[in-house]
């Protein structure tokens, strides 16, 4: 039985051994500590509330999460070293990692909801898992190894026993073959659907960044198409007031304003509605281009004419001139 006075030094352990993790960056995975397995397993779960209760930003909660989702694929591979793939801690661990990446992703969602910009922090938890993410592939992996090697150990045996003569041991050898062969099955199975699971949380997590980026995007394209719209008019000769940019200007600024707080789909939406508002704009361009053109071809036809009766005038003295001299 655990003494009382015991229970709160147990805990403060529990509570402080995140903060060690945070410090050794080099750790892919911190210490597994108590696994599923253990009788005592609940204090770990009781340590992690109680860390989380007092953590009070979203941001913060949300990172600690990927760091018990660290802790629980450190229990993973203990289980899977000591006790194999049929140990029902397993279940377990398996059950609450992606208990804890859900959880994550639900604080990002809720901080999205409230006009936040969670980019930075999306990428930022997205970042810290892949360390332990490749340490999960790489559990199974080794066990798979484990298995594997024991598969032809017991081939061998098999061979020696049968060369001997040996029934009752082949029969026995072949049974702890089989179970192998299942054991190595289910790991298969594990492995693959654990992939599966945190492939769809990581993909909540990239839907995240990927919105943030489209928006960026967007809003780049539509300066770049208003740049782009004053260089050809710079070039054709015509001037583009700046009021004929209002409505453009005005859906641009909330375009990032509806960015900056998170708005990622909102503000794409709005980048677009300027862009578009830049046809009007080409329009107006394209008129003035089209009465520029007008005018110079008019006044090249007023030129026109008037050098012709020039010409002619120039024409009628040289023959009155001419009829002068004659005369003369």
């Amino acid at each position: 039985m655990i003494k009382k006075a015991f229970v709160p030094l147990l805990v403060l352990t529990l509570f402080t051994s995140g903060t060690a993790l945070a410090q050794s960056p080099q750790a892919a995975l911190p210490s597994a500590g108590l696994t599923p397995e253990s009788t005592f397993y609940f204090l770990d779960t009781f340590g992690e509330s109680l860390r989380e209760f007092f953590t009070f930003s979203p941001e913060g909660k949300a990172r600690l999460q990927i760091t018990f989702a660290a802790e629980r694929i450190a229990e993973i591979k203990v289980v899977l070293e000591t006790k194999g793939v049929t140990a029902k801690g397993l279940e377990v661990a398996q059950a609450k990692l992606q208990a804890n990446l859900e959880r994550a992703n639900a604080l990002l969602a809720d901080q999205k909801a409230d006009g936040n910009d969670i980019s930075e922090l999306a990428k930022e938890l997205d970042d810290d898992f892949d360390g332990p993410k490749s340490a999960l592939k790489e559990a199974f992996k080794a066990e798979k190894r484990a298995l594997e090697a024991q598969e032809k150990e017991l081939n061998a045996e098999i061979r020696e026993a049968r060369q001997a003569g040996d029934t009752a041991l082949i029969d026995a050898l072949v049974k702890e073959l089989g179970e192998v062969k299942a054991q190595k099955e289910l790991l298969e199975f594990k492995a693959e659907e654990q992939e599966e699971a945190l492939e769809k949380e990581e993909e909540r997590l990239e839907e995240e960044l990927e919105d943030a980026e489209e928006a960026e995007d967007a809003i780049r394209e539509a300066e770049k198409e208003k740049q782009e719209l004053l260089d050809e008019a710079a070039k054709e000769g015509i001037t583009i007031a700046s009021e004929s940019f209002k409505k453009f200007d005005q859906l641009l600024t909330q375009a990032k304003e509806l960015l900056s707080r998170g708005n990622y789909q909102g503000a794409k939406q709005l980048a677009k509605q300027a862009k578009k508002s830049l046809d009007a704009v080409e329009e107006s361009a394209e008129d003035l281009k089209d009465a520029r053109e007008q005018e110079e071809e008019e006044i090249s036809e007023a030129n026109k004419k008037e050098m012709e009766l020039l010409g002619k005038e120039q024409e009628r003295l040289e023959e009155g001139s001419r009829k002068a001299k004659e005369r003369n």
